[in-house]
């Protein structure tokens, strides 16, 4: 933590990027957490239909993201995003009552959400240096993470007190301090069609997504990360109606529960910091895989509310292991011309995993319940570290990355892969 503050404090963009990450994930958490509660008397499907409608609009704006920040100075995209979070929450204030708008208008959050996370992750980079990216990375996903916490603990007071209209406003008001910091403090920027020397838009063969099938790796490990994205999202779906059901709470207790998963991420991003070997960041991923399929069998078996607040502390430690170990490994193996294409392409495969868990989740717990739901997510997360397991034994660590930093000419086989980094070097360059 104090080393945290250190770089906050040594580096005004930072601050401004961490800041506004954080502000954001607590408006976010207050709208979900109030819509989550206001929607679990319509049952199961209606609170899949919620997060269905947010990761649809982050399906959507990642790929866009991708395209965008291709095209477009970061920080300008930065800014028109936040200010579409701020007009936003209006539109619901005025329309929540209507399914149809409810869910058009938290898609449309979900993809601004997308937008604005992928800008703040390429402006990383650009206020560090690249020799701090994994740090500042990590810096990031802690301030949202705390900021998602306090939304949580927030959100669950206001659903039980005045009421989901509170929550929409002060969500409102994160967006648009949000957008203050970005306009008043934030510097650093980056012009892809001055940066890249022109080469924004290179040719169909260097899509994201072929991008990404070239690298055996990293495919396989974004494979494993959509597989255990299906166990989370069954696991936060399901959640409600655990604490409401077997558990017996009410809707402050979920907001605790939900609180422990969102603390878990903190601890699981100071967890990973020293991580940095290629091989390293598969281990941790597939070890972190193991430990959630346990802590999500846990509250299946024993449904008391320290067995479940303990147990999604972990969770959440696990969850946040999966994604700092993804960055790394993606910062490992691609080149700076072509890392947000593969950003995107990972970003939107996940997310697609996550709705399907999503659907899945509210089909199981609607059918079976609360507790057989918790098992079946159980079983994927065993699943997603049995196939990293797998990448350790076959060595495709070891495998040079076929991502090439000229993303006008394929790889040609004419290059080094620095020890330990699992970094592609061409020769020559």
């Amino acid at each position: 933590m104090v080393a945290v503050l250190g770089d906050l404090r040594d580096n005004r963009d930072l601050a401004v990027l961490a800041g506004g990450s954080g502000v954001a994930g607590l408006g976010a958490q207050l709208t979900l957490i109030g819509f989550t509660t206001e929607l679990a008397g319509s049952g199961a499907f209606a609170v899949a239909g919620l997060f269905v409608a947010v990761a649809f609009g982050a399906v959507l704006g990642t790929p866009l993201a991708g395209w965008a920040l291709d095209r477009v100075p970061h920080r300008l995209l930065l800014v028109v995003a936040v200010f579409a979070q701020v007009l936003l929450p209006v539109g619901l204030l005025f329309g929540y009552q209507r399914p149809p708008v409810l869910y058009g208008l938290v898609a449309l959050l979900g993809l601004c959400g997308a937008v604005v996370w992928t800008c703040a992750s390429a402006l990383v980079p650009v206020a560090v240096g690249e020799d701090g990216a994994a740090r500042g990375h990590a810096v990031l996903s802690s301030a949202r993470n705390a900021g998602s916490v306090a939304g949580i603990v927030l959100g669950g007071v206001i659903a039980a007190g005045p009421g989901v209209q509170w929550a929409v406003m002060l969500d409102a008001v994160c967006a648009f301090t949000h957008l203050a910091l970005v306009v008043v403090w934030l510097r650093a920027d980056r012009d892809p069609r001055r940066d890249d020397g022109g080469a924004a838009a290179p040719g169909g063969q260097w899509s994201g997504w072929v991008l990404l099938r070239s690298d055996r790796l990293l495919l396989g490990r974004v494979v494993a990360q959509a597989v255990v994205g299906v166990a989370v999202a069954i696991a936060l779906v399901n959640q409600v109606f655990l604490v409401l059901g077997p558990i017996g709470g009410n809707e402050f207790t979920y907001g605790a529960v939900l609180a422990c998963w969102s603390a878990g991420l903190l601890l699981g991003a100071n967890l990973t910091r020293r991580v940095t070997t290629t091989r390293g960041l598969v281990a941790a991923f597939a070890a972190a895989n193991l430990v959630l399929a346990l802590a999500l069998a846990a509250p299946a078996r024993l449904p008391h509310l320290v067995v479940t607040a303990v147990a999604w502390l972990v969770a959440g430690a696990c969850g946040s292991v999966q994604n700092v170990t993804l960055n790394g490994l993606v910062e490992a193996r691609t080149s700076d011309a072509v890392r947000g294409r593969v950003v995107a392409t990972a970003g939107a495969v996940t997310t697609c995993s996550g709705v399907v868990g999503l659907l899945v989740a509210g089909v199981v717990v609607g059918a079976a319940g609360p507790l057989s739901a918790l098992t079946a997510a159980s079983g994927f997360a065993l699943v997603a570290a049995l196939m990293a397991v797998l990448a350790v034994l076959r060595r495709d660590h070891l495998r040079a990355s076929a991502v090439t930093p000229d993303p006008d000419r394929a790889p040609d086989r004419q290059g080094t892969l620095v020890a330990g980094s699992g970094r592609w070097t061409p020769r020559g360059r």
